[in-house]
């Protein structure tokens, strides 16, 4: 069973964080609060939820009712880590119409790198949101086997942005370089490298579409062959 998009959505358009997480993401309810102090303001971050260790927080807007800008915001998140080293933060503003997701890439001996995902209710169907929301899903059989690197890891693996673009295009160049093999009766090296490029992405559309059960109304991770003529493809199933 995956996650109701239409009430995550609904959820987030309310800024019912801890309902996102606690009632659709399958998370614990929130732990302690934290107050931290930047330049003088003072900052609230209302505990959203937690998930063995990894602490989700709201943080509230300054006095002025906007959102901190990026410098303060990363001065925050430097001071929340004193008290949560695990974490993800909402910056949201008072008149509710942005929200502001951040999480920070950590790795040994290596700047700490801050990922922003902004969103606006009203203004965005929220969907890049929810994809993202759908990484730290925790499903009932997962639950006993989760432990703190195993949060983490699906935090990263969500947010992350700039590092999931690598492996997608890492493996990509892999999979590109393979099937170059396979490829015969083509000679000039930039057609075949075209038409190898040109194949990949026809396959990866068709399983995208059976993945979101547009083909039949079920979603499935079904593999299929594709033969291309001069001027029409078909797709052929070779397992499931």
């Amino acid at each position: 069973m995956g996650i109701d998009k239409p009430a995550i959505r609904e959820r987030l358009e309310k800024f019912d964080f801890t309902g996102v997480f606690t009632q659709e993401l399958g998370w614990d309810f929130p732990a302690a609060n934290v107050t931290v102090s930047v330049a003088g303001q003072v900052y609230s971050l209302l505990s959203v939820a937690q998930k063995r260790g990894v602490q989700v927080f709201q943080c509230q807007p300054g006095a002025d009712g906007r959102i901190p800008d990026h410098a303060t915001r990363r001065k925050i998140e430097k001071q929340v880590t004193k008290s949560a080293y695990e974490h993800l933060i909402i910056f949201v503003d008072e008149a509710r119409t942005t929200q502001i997701w951040q999480w920070v890439a950590r790795q040994p001996g290596q700047p700490a790198l801050y990922r922003e995902h902004p969103y606006y209710p009203g203004h965005q169907s929220g969907d890049a949101l929810i994809q993202k929301l759908s990484q730290i899903y925790i499903p009932l059989d997962e639950e006993e086997a989760l432990d703190l690197t195993g949060a983490t890891h699906r935090l990263r693996d969500a947010f992350d942005r700039d590092r999931v673009t690598k492996k997608f295009y890492d493996r990509f160049k892999a999979e590109h370089t393979a099937f170059l093999a396979f490829i015969k009766g083509i000679t000039d090296q930039a057609d075949k490298e075209w038409y190898a490029s040109l194949m990949l992405n026809r396959m990866m559309f068709i399983y995208f579409i059976q993945r979101k059960g547009f083909l039949d109304g079920e979603a499935r991770s079904t593999i299929y062959a594709i033969d291309c003529g001069r001027s029409s493809c078909s797709a052929a199933e070779v397992s499931s």
